[in-house]
């Protein structure tokens, strides 16, 4: 009986140690997998630190020298009115010219580090051309001329458009609006005359906003005009630059009507008159018209009959002894 509790208990110690033994193992096992993962980690961190490098600082040497081939490129096309003060020039044309997306331009980082000794080094190589200021002191005072064929100016234009396009007028520039007379033809003149429909209405106008409107522009008109005495053949092979005035055109733009016409009164009508005259004349009897348009890009903002509504501008003295005066403008919510 001894023997077999000796037995019992060298299996029962045999197997306490199996199971200690398995558990070191274990520990072992995952003390190594986590210093396998901490590695990894760690390994990872380091690729990313890799790739991500420090951006190169820009060039601002090459920020102001595009800027100001650009801003040269947007005068030229904008015809902007030259001489131009170099504040000016530099506030409102080259800093407009660089790209918003890019970059700002730091002239303090560039290697001239004032606008003056750049536009002075422009001016050396042929690329522009300066004014001094009245007395003389200041030689870059202003910008006053670019010349349009220098070879560096030619390269860039190229360059410029090869990435871009082209450049329009419209780019960077404040818009403003100007007032265009425009003609309708009365619609008793074009049944006389029976002009052609699609020319009086202008559906073949440029613009979107006129088409079909029958607003036409001087030159439209001037056109409809010339159709109808090629057309009826009028040029008087009697007389220089002179056209002849067949019945419907002396219906249309010289017979005075029933209602102006006194009961004494006699008229006698051309057979022949000077060309200029005759349009003169066909222009008298268009009724008018107007279009706001915006500038640049010719967008129509308003178009009407007759003339353009007047806008008042009126300067008045304000109360006190300051000279201080108010502006009143009437007419521009119209």
């Amino acid at each position: 009986d001894e023997s077999d509790e000796d037995a019992d208990a060298d299996e029962a110690k045999k197997n306490e140690n199996n199971a200690v033994e398995e558990t070191v193992n274990e520990m072992k096992e995952m003390n190594l997998s986590d210093t396998n993962d901490g590695s990894a980690e760690q390994e990872s961190v380091n690729n990313d630190d890799e790739e991500k490098e420090p951006e190169p600082e820009p060039d601002h040497d090459d920020i102001l020298v595009a800027a100001f081939f650009t801003s040269l490129l947007q005068i030229l096309v904008n015809k902007t009115s030259l001489p131009i003060p170099v504040s000016t020039y530099y506030a409102k044309h080259l800093m407009d010219a660089v790209p918003a997306e890019g970059p700002k331009l730091d002239l303090k980082q560039t290697s001239y580090k004032k606008i003056g000794p750049f536009l002075l080094d422009m001016a050396a190589e042929g690329v522009i051309q300066l004014g001094a200021s009245k007395d003389g002191k200041d030689k870059c005072a202003t910008l006053s001329g670019i010349v349009k064929n220098h070879p560096d100016l030619v390269a860039f234009k190229k360059k410029w458009k090869a990435e871009n396009g082209v450049m329009t007028s419209s780019e960077g520039k404040a818009t403003k609006k100007a007032v265009v007379d425009l003609f309708i033809v009365p619609r008793h003149i074009a049944d006389i005359l029976q002009l052609d429909k699609d020319e009086v209405m202008a559906i073949n106008a440029k613009t979107e906003e006129r088409k079909g409107t029958g607003f036409l522009t001087k030159k439209e008109c001037n056109a409809i005009i010339e159709n109808y005495i090629d057309r009826e053949e009028l040029k008087d092979p009697k007389g220089k630059g002179k056209v002849l005035v067949n019945g419907p055109l002396c219906d249309a733009i010289y017979r005075v009507s029933k209602k102006n016409k006194t009961q004494d009164q006699q008229q006698e009508y051309p057979t022949s008159v000077k060309r200029k005259e005759l349009i003169e004349k066909f222009f008298n009897k268009m009724e008018k018209g107007h279009a706001l348009v915006e500038m640049p890009g010719s967008r129509i903002v308003k178009i009407g009959r007759g003339a353009p509504p007047s806008v008042d501008i009126e300067v008045e003295n304000r109360q006190g002894n300051k000279r201080k005066f108010l502006t009143r403008i009437r007419g521009m919510e119209e």
